[in-house]
């Protein structure tokens, strides 16, 4: 418990001292989403620089470039999880549902492209994503024009 605590007392600390604690949710959000479209981007360029590497035959270059797609896949995962985690269904109803299935499309195209090389799926995903941050960024302007 005490190592659990000492954790989120570090969390906390990070988060105050980056100003994250004057955001509103919505910005918060807003952070979440551009972080996962920034990994999905560098995911779909690595599967892209693998297969090449593959082609020309250079392994170490394959085992660096995998190690990047393993770390982005881990980070895009986890973040997935955040955004799908902190819906609220009673309060957001069926847009909370249509945001949980869009995650869960981009969660599925991350591992069947991480699983099979493939990143036509990923770059779907991401422009699906991509289209709900513009609408988020809009709402975000509309609150503050308020």
């Amino acid at each position: 418990m005490s190592n659990n605590r000492s954790s989120i007392l570090e969390v906390y600390k990070k988060v105050n001292k980056s100003g994250d604690l004057e955001k509103s949710p919505y910005e918060i959000v807003k952070l979440v989403l551009n972080e996962l479209s920034r990994a999905m981007e560098m995911l779909s360029k690595d599967i892209d620089k693998k297969n090449n590497a593959i082609l020309a035959k250079k392994n170490k270059e394959i085992i660096n470039i995998q190690k990047s797609i393993s770390k982005t896949v881990t980070r895009s995962l986890t973040t997935i999880y955040s955004l799908q985690t902190s819906l609220d269904f009673e309060k957001g109803g069926e847009i909370a549902t249509n945001l949980f299935n869009l995650y869960e499309f981009c969660r599925l195209e991350i591992i069947k492209g991480f699983s099979q090389s493939l990143n036509i799926g990923i770059k779907r995903a991401k422009y699906a994503l991509d289209q709900i941050i513009e609408a988020w960024n809009e709402m975000i302007l509309m609150s503050v024009k308020k």
